[in-house]
């Protein structure tokens, strides 16, 4: 007899191809794509109620059924982002689906000048669309936005949300490409640069894909846990470069290719380095791109049951449950207690914040701030990033070496002081 669990996915992934993109991904999308249109209108809840089962069980078969590293354990990497992606389009779908009203489009001002303030909808810079219920083309034309537009830049559902600071909105179109396209290049070479200098600690461990710790027991423990920091911090700063990267890129693309205006993508990060609490740090500081499904799936079912408290713990949980997930992609196990440990010591460490304000009057705040946010982040980042090192993601080179863009910089210097000191004076 076959199993329900071979029903719902194969034992093994499967190379991408055409055939298995039709198979295994493309229903998700397709489900994905069509609650996207359903959320835009009116009576359409029990619908949308009744088709979520069916995008969480074609999403799961596509996010463990696809293997887009073709086998070459360099590339494992592409299934962690999978299964990210995947996850994303379920908790999106999840919110969804139990959305009290339906979403609308806001006309956003093309010359729009984003600032750190939070969004509101019905401003006078924002104005909705004025119709009762969303028509059908519209609402099909619209979810190709809505289906990839994470931070609800646009949309009625994104109020609260804080924009960093841009002046993007005073920018022409080709002056905002080009500043962006520097952008991008600068991060293409920070990522490779702050990557490979963690590989660099240990290429035969964790700087490999056949992964390994980054606590050196043959070390003395202040050596040990220097060395760990020093590289959890240049995880860190590889994480961020990362992020910016395909931000970018993705900014490029929908500008140039699909006529978007520049205001509609704003900063994504504010300084997070600036950060003086916790607080600051994760509620507005790092990127925003999940707050919608953090909130929607974690923070307010938790927050019902066990208040303000459950609502900070639920919505750590759920990013938890989000990185665990893409590490176990990387086939070497999730390491789920320390994942989750590191985004509960987050929920737990902005609680204190709480009861500081509640016992002192104060919020965290000044140059003391800024060093107990980052105490206490690079503290328990030092086992996830060690979570990373061990299944091969601090060790996945993302380009051949000779092709690594901080390599090519190198020899292109190389090549042209040659030339200058060849040059005859």
């Amino acid at each position: 007899m076959v199993s329900f669990g071979r029903l719902l996915a194969p034992q093994e992934r499967v190379a991408l191809s055409a055939s298995t993109f039709s198979t295994f991904f493309l229903p998700a999308f397709v489900s994905y794509f069509a609650m996207g249109v359903l959320v835009q209108r009116k009576r359409t809840a029990i619908i949308r109620v009744a088709l979520l089962p069916v995008t969480l069980l074609c999403a799961y078969r596509a996010g463990s059924s696809l293997d887009l590293s073709f086998g070459i354990p360099n590339y494992r990497f592409l299934n962690h982002g999978l299964v990210l992606a995947i996850f994303t389009l379920s908790m999106r779908s999840t919110a969804w689906a139990f959305a009290k009203k339906p979403y609308k489009r806001i006309a956003l001002q093309p010359n729009k000048t984003f600032h750190s303030d939070t969004l509101q909808s019905g401003s006078t810079s924002n104005q909705l669309t004025n119709v009762d219920d969303t028509p059908l083309f519209t609402a099909i034309w619209n979810a190709w936005d809505l289906s990839v537009n994470l931070r609800g830049i646009g949309w009625d559902w994104a109020e609260g949300l804080r924009i960093p600071k841009s002046s993007c909105g005073t920018k022409s179109t080709s002056e905002f490409l080009l500043s962006t396209l520097t952008k991008l290049l600068f991060y293409t070479l920070a990522f490779d640069a702050t990557s490979g200098a963690a590989r660099d600690f240990s290429p035969e461990t964790f700087g490999s894909v056949e992964g390994g710790t980054i606590f050196d027991a043959s070390l003395p423990p202040l050596s040990r846990y220097t060395r760990s920091t020093i590289i959890t911090i240049l995880s860190g700063w590889t994480a961020y470069f990362v992020i910016e990267l395909v931000y970018q890129i993705h900014t490029i693309e929908f500008v140039l290719l699909f006529r978007q205006a520049p205001s509609q993508w704003p900063p994504l990060f504010d300084a997070p380095w600036l950060s003086t609490s916790l607080t600051g740090f994760w509620g507005h500081r790092w990127h925003q791109l999940f707050r919608e499904c953090f909130i929607s799936v974690g923070a307010r079912p938790f927050s019902y049951l066990l208040g303000r408290t459950g609502g900070v713990m639920g919505a750590f949980l759920i990013s938890g449950a989000l990185h665990y997930l893409g590490l176990k992609a990387m086939e070497r196990g999730g390491h789920p207690v320390v994942v989750f440990g590191f985004f509960i010591m987050q929920a737990i460490g902005l609680m204190l914040e709480g009861m500081w304000k509640r016992y002192t009057g104060l919020r965290v705040d000044g140059f003391l701030g800024l060093l107990w946010t980052w105490l206490w982040v690079v503290l328990w980042a030092n086992f996830m990033v060690d979570a990373w090192a061990r299944v091969g993601l601090v060790g996945s080179k993302f380009l051949p070496d000779n092709y690594r863009p901080t390599v090519l910089l190198v020899h292109f210097l190389k090549h042209y002081l040659n030339l200058l000191l060849d040059s005859p004076r």
